[in-house]
């Protein structure tokens, strides 16, 4: 059935490529021009500077300085400091890449690396600001109101996973041997710079498939303005953002779905991370099951602020 299934979907969309030629052809540019003026620039640096840092070392001697204060306020190994840090500092979806290097540097476990994923997956204040909030032309939220409501549902919810696996999490995997120190300046920064840029066009292809797979969505005669701006914000949030900034609904009801579709990172964002973790038993169902708890907390926690500020 299910085989069926992606069949029959896979059918229809290469029938509306056929169909709508012109159609998909803006979708794709609209796609790549997002992938090329948002995500390249933003991302490619910090994911080329993360793969060299992790395979040279720096990264170890870093996060061991700052373990002993930085295990007070979460329960984590010392190799999974700079992932949880980065995914939420630089955005989606770097908190998995980095754990993907960290894994097949021997530095950390199969689960270590889905767990911290799951946390550490989360789009950037800057994304948030810059694209979000302005496409709403601003907001009730001050700056730190909104980061809490984004980004403490998956730290709680972390919490709670790390200590529900913990009797997982103390494998230790054996270290791979580093490479000798006449190699590391050249090898490794090649090796960062071919996966930097190898992470971003498999973003730019995810990117443009979803791209034309919200704008067929579009095409159903979806009359509800609220169901059509979450079911293209569940396939790509992008989307989702612009057709709600423009959509006919209340300013705070735009506002929840703008936080839900962010929070739970789209189905398109699904593919991303498990492309990501591809070399790992990684389970797509446990980590969709997370952000999605994730969107209702910060959903429920927005719906909250709404009712205190008679909103």
């Amino acid at each position: 059935m299910k085989k069926i299934f992606s069949i029959l979907i896979f059918t229809l969309c290469l029938l509306y490529c056929i169909v709508r030629p012109r159609q998909i052809a803006l979708a794709t540019a609209g796609g790549l021009a997002l992938w090329y003026h948002s995500v390249l620039p933003t991302l490619l640096p910090f994911s080329i500077l993360s793969g060299i840092m992790v395979r040279s070392g720096i990264y170890d001697s870093l996060s061991e300085r700052i373990y002993p204060l930085f295990s007070k306020i979460y329960p984590v190994r010392a190799p999974l400091i700079y992932p949880l840090i980065a995914g939420f500092l630089f955005g989606f979806p770097l908190g998995s890449k980095i754990c993907a290097d960290l894994y097949d540097t021997g530095k950390i476990t199969a689960k270590e690396a889905e767990v911290i994923s799951c946390i550490s997956n989360n789009f950037g204040p800057a994304f948030l600001y810059n694209y979000m909030v302005l496409s709403l032309n601003g907001g009730f939220l001050s700056g730190w109101m909104l980061l809490l409501i984004c980004y403490l549902p998956p730290l709680l919810l972390g919490r709670f996973v790390l200590f529900s696996v913990q009797h997982q999490l103390s494998e230790k995997r054996p270290q791979k041997m580093p490479a000798s120190r006449s190699a590391i300046s050249l090898k490794i920064i090649d090796d960062g710079i071919m996966n930097g840029f190898s992470t971003m066009i498999k973003l730019a292809g995810y990117i443009m498939l979803f791209a034309i797979a919200a704008d067929f969505l579009k095409q159903f005669p979806i009359k509800n303005d609220l169901i059509l701006c979450l079911c293209t914000g569940l396939l790509e949030i992008t989307n989702g953002i612009h057709l709600t900034s423009g959509a006919a609904l209340p300013f705070h009801v735009k506002y929840l779905i703008d936080i839900f579709i962010v929070s739970f990172g789209g189905i398109s964002g699904l593919f991303q991370t498990a492309s990501m973790l591809r070399q790992l038993s990684f389970s797509l169902r446990h980590y969709a099951c997370f952000k999605l708890a994730c969107a209702i907390l910060a959903t429920g926690f927005l719906e909250l602020v709404c009712r205190l500020y008679a909103i």
